[in-house]
């Protein structure tokens, strides 16, 4: 193939990686009661793929800690739940509530900048 086509194939893949991320929960999704979304939680550890390609591995300790790790950021602190929310507050990563919602094994978690990732069990 010459450079061209090489070229184009590589700018297509690329903007089929770089999509956005959903801002809407799947319709299927429901919400937890807080005893649910800590049940479903606590012990487990999710992963997450970004729109950017990038990799989350977040641990939910039964303890009420969390470990995450994003590439080369990692962070731990204190997670709990309220009504439909996953809240946490790391030593890094400020702290917050993100509304949570399940559609078969995975949740769906809604980011503070209103991205919508899905969290699948390791």
């Amino acid at each position: 193939m010459n450079r061209f086509v090489l070229s184009l194939l590589a700018a297509v893949a690329s903007q089929a990686i770089a999509q956005p991320a959903p801002t809407t929960f799947p319709a299927e999704a429901v919400p937890l009661s807080p005893a649910v979304l800590q049940e479903t939680l606590a012990g487990k550890t999710y992963t997450v793929k970004m729109a950017d390609g990038k990799d989350w591995k977040w641990q939910f300790n039964s303890n009420g800690y969390f470990f995450f790790n994003s590439g080369g950021f990692s962070d731990t602190g204190k997670w709990s739940t309220k009504e439909s929310t996953l809240c946490s507050e790391g030593k890094k990563i400020n702290a917050s509530c993100n509304e949570v919602r399940q559609q078969g094994a995975d949740l769906f978690l809604k980011r503070d900048n209103g991205d919508v990732v899905r969290m699948t069990t390791q």
